[in-house]
């Protein structure tokens, strides 16, 4: 045993996606909102993409999410209510 503690470093993506270490592994999971607009990674391009949604890091940060989306005054109703839906689907870990 050594006498150095143990660090664990996690990099959140401008998205709000990490990589999260979990029982012995990793689980991949959006821990944040985040830019919604972010390449690659952000809501509003899963949203419209075909691929499996990130799952959440559990349902307080999805409600958090939809709480932020709901108060955002820079989104058209239309854009507002679609990703309300998306992350209202989107699974989360326990």
């Amino acid at each position: 045993m050594s006498d150095w503690p143990e660090v664990q470093t996690c990099y959140v993506l401008p998205s709000g996606v990490a990589t999260l270490p979990f029982e012995g592994g990793a689980i991949t999971c959006r821990v944040t909102l985040g830019h919604i607009n972010a390449p690659d990674t952000g809501i509003v391009e899963e949203m419209q993409s075909t691929a499996e949604p990130v799952p959440w890091r559990n349902a307080e940060t999805r409600d958090e999410a939809i709480t932020a989306i709901e108060a955002r005054n820079d989104l058209g109703e239309e854009m507002r209510a679609k990703l309300l839906a998306h992350i209202r689907q989107t699974p989360w870990y326990e």
